[in-house]
């Protein structure tokens, strides 16, 4: 078998339980969307903002968790293994920490919610859902490091099964809290935030004890290390993770301003605008598992100084990314109407909604590149171009030619319009970051470089 075919492999074999962990994460989101829609409308819609506002905070502190991928992977390739359980404490404690100011954020945002947004009912429902994801976040944080450890050490399998398991709790804690069961309120919308803060404290427990039992000895003082952790390591993962984060973050909160924008067309177009985005994050999860993948086997040549294979595995992903986006947007296409109805009994939305997910289909195919080029750049530290370039691509072109497109005098498209301009900024950051990464691959010094950082 040639390097090439075991690398796809390789990518595919770590690509896989990736994929079913976000896939469950997203599904518990789209538990949340469907559950919340069959209250009312206005609960979706309710459920829809505070998602918006949450989810790209938490991306936020996943991107800077996320630095931990490609450190282990380099640590575990040049068998650095004694100082990778302190990696992983000082992962720990950036999460907490973060995790902390993160919840502090979201809660600040919700309880202004009923004095900027138009639909006082709507707004309710908003922050009262928001207060609870508020709570969820700093033990998402810590839960963020385990997974990340585990994925980096080629135990993937492991967090997958863990949230599969956290995806099937979902259902019947939302239906407790949703519709009221077992003497409980009846809350709607807000009910999915109980549900989903008892999900995430479930998944950081259950990610503890497996790390616990299988990625570190049970006489490792791992929350000594915890309390006292090494600042290098803390520092190196904020220099790295910071500007992977606040990358996703323009990515994701992009999608966040745009529902903002939105919500002056009313509760269906703003429903309408979250069903077809939620169903564009489904599939989106397949090439984006894929980049997290990439991320790890760059990492790993890079330890192993294998300069060639980590250029050759890093163009690999770009092409199977690209394949995986063409199967997304057929799948969306020719499954519009029927998919959008299987998230509200209201026609009105179900239009709005097949509407847009032509648009979606387009840009799924710009932004598997893009990811898989930002992936493969992550596997070489060279997270602050990344940043630069998705702030430039997302908010300087796509936002601004989405509200023209959507709201200017000679065009007034409305939700259409923002997708398009998605659709624009999309296409750019994948030009830019494949291009950044060509440039980045074929540098000499790129072996110096990571060997210096890993033996600081």
């Amino acid at each position: 078998m040639t390097f090439k075919a075991q690398e796809v492999k390789a990518i595919i074999r770590l690509t896989l339980p990736i994929l079913a962990t976000q896939l469950a994460q997203i599904g518990m989101g789209t538990i949340d969307t469907i559950m919340s829609g069959y209250v009312s409308t206005r609960d979706l819609a309710g459920v829809a903002i505070g998602t918006a506002i949450w989810m790209p905070i938490w991306m936020l502190l996943a991107g800077i968790l996320v630095a931990l991928s490609p450190m282990t992977a380099q640590m575990n390739a040049a068998r650095q293994r004694d100082a990778m359980p302190r990696l992983l404490a000082a992962a720990i404690y950036l999460g907490l920490v973060a995790g902390a100011l993160a919840g502090i954020i979201v809660a600040a945002i919700a309880y202004s919610l009923p004095s900027i947004i138009e639909d006082t009912a709507t707004a309710i429902i908003a922050r009262d859902y928001l207060y609870f994801i508020a709570l969820g976040m700093p033990p998402s944080g810590i839960y963020l490091a385990y997974r990340f450890y585990a994925e980096a050490v080629n135990h993937a399998v492991f967090p997958m099964r863990i949230m599969l398991v956290a995806l099937l709790l979902n259902i019947p804690l939302n239906y407790i809290f949703v519709y009221g069961a077992l003497g409980m309120p009846e809350m709607g919308g807000p009910g999915c935030g109980v549900g989903s803060l008892l999900v995430i404290l479930f998944l950081m427990v259950a990610n503890a004890w497996d790390t616990r039992q299988r990625r570190i000895t049970k006489e490792f003082p791992l929350w000594e290390h915890v309390r006292h952790p090494n600042m290098e390591y803390v520092k190196d993962l904020f220099r790295i993770g910071m500007p992977i984060g606040i990358a996703i973050f323009f990515e994701v909160s992009l999608f966040t301003v745009i529902a903002l924008l939105i919500t002056d067309l009313g509760p269906t177009v703003v429903a309408g605008h979250q069903v077809a985005l939620n169903i564009s994050s489904l599939t989106f999860m397949i090439p984006l598992s894929a980049g997290m993948a990439l991320t790890v086997r760059v990492g790993h040549h890079l330890g192993s100084k294998d300069i060639i294979a980590a250029r050759t595995t890093a163009w690999l992903g770009v092409k199977l990314n690209f394949g995986l986006a063409l199967f997304n947007a057929t799948i969306i296409v020719l499954g519009a109407s029927y998919i959008a109805g299987l998230y509200s009994p209201d026609p009105l939305v179900v239009a709005v909604a097949s509407s847009l997910m032509i648009y979606a289909a387009i840009f799924q195919i710009s932004d598997a590149a893009q990811i898989a080029a930002a992936g493969a750049l992550r596997g070489y530290r060279d997270t602050v171009a990344v940043m630069i370039i998705t702030f430039v691509a997302y908010w300087l072109i796509g936002l601004t030619s989405g509200y023209w497109l959507a709201y200017g005098e000679s065009t007034q498209l409305g939700a259409k319009g923002f997708w398009m301009g998605l659709v624009i900024g999309l296409s750019c950051a994948a030009i830019a970051l494949c291009w950044r990464l060509y440039l980045i691959s074929q540098r000499p010094e790129v072996i110096s470089t990571e060997e210096k950082a890993l033996n600081n």
